[in-house]
């Protein structure tokens, strides 16, 4: 089912299926490598051939919990937008929660209110869902990332270090933030 979030933008959710694996494997080389390829020692090739392969697309799938979009705008596709529910980290306790894992947009498409759009979204199916909260994680390394996700209401639950021998170890700081939603 295809989620019109703002007609204006012409902004829309389309989900992802199994048959999108090579569309979204070559969208998010694109937009994951511009903001992330500094992180890695090869560029991020080790984490797209791991969270972008077929079988870990089937597996994402698979789960109840989990919703998997391209965010499209323009007719084009611009983005992707995942979140998990109910789903707490394993690092910490955060019951009747919603995860959001992953929200990625186009450098093109920076700055235009459309992930505040996509926030709004998460928040809403949240809510609708009787979920007590929304968490995320945010890699130190991008502080605009955090700045918008303190815009949007989220705090600080706790850092930790990711353990991803092909990251360079000063760029493995992760942050699990945290909005309460009653």
């Amino acid at each position: 089912m295809i989620i019109t979030l703002d007609s204006q933008l012409n902004l829309i959710l389309k989900p992802i299926q199994s048959i999108d694996h090579s569309v979204l494997y070559q969208l998010m080389d694109e937009v994951y490598r511009d903001s992330y390829h500094y992180i890695w020692k090869d560029q991020g090739d080790w984490y797209m051939d791991l969270i972008y392969n077929p079988e870990t697309l089937r597996k994402e799938l698979g789960r109840d919990r989990s919703h998997y979009f391209f965010v499209e705008a323009e007719d084009r596709k611009i983005g992707i937008l995942k979140y998990d529910f109910p789903f707490s980290p394993r690092e910490i306790e955060i019951p009747e929660a919603m995860k959001l894992h992953r929200l990625y947009l186009h450098q093109d498409f920076h700055g235009k209110g459309i992930a505040q759009v996509l926030m709004n979204h998460c928040e809403q199916v949240a809510k609708t869902n009787n979920l007590k909260s929304i968490w995320l994680e945010a890699m130190e390394c991008q502080p605009q990332a955090k700045r918008f996700y303190e815009k949007m209401g989220f705090e600080l639950a706790m850092t930790y270090q990711l353990d991803f021998e092909m990251m360079f170890p000063e760029y493995r700081g992760i942050q699990i933030m945290k909005k309460n939603l009653i």
